[in-house]
């Protein structure tokens, strides 16, 4: 079993899932069980698969946003500039 700072340093290195599979077993099980650090650790371990499971999404060439062609393109520009010159600049 790890000692609190021995999960803590683990996690904060680097990506708990490239530990192999012994260490992250029982890395795991003592953020299961621990009162004092599980709570920080388990934060630490979500974060650390949202930013794995965006880069395999990311990997993926997704386009998040349409493209937008160019007579809307003119529109945005036209509305962002009106909206900014209700508000003088200082």
């Amino acid at each position: 079993m790890f000692t609190c700072k021995q999960v803590s340093d683990s996690l904060s290195k680097g990506d708990y899932a490239k530990l192999p599979l012994a260490k992250r077993f029982f890395l795991r099980l003592h953020v299961k069980l621990c009162i004092f650090c599980g709570k920080y650790n388990r934060q630490v371990m979500d974060g650390q698969d949202m930013c794995r499971h965006f880069k395999q999404h990311e990997a993926t060439n997704c386009k998040c946003a349409p493209e937008l062609q160019e007579g809307q393109k003119d529109e945005l520009k036209a509305l962002l500039a009106t909206e900014s010159a209700k508000y003088p600049k200082d």
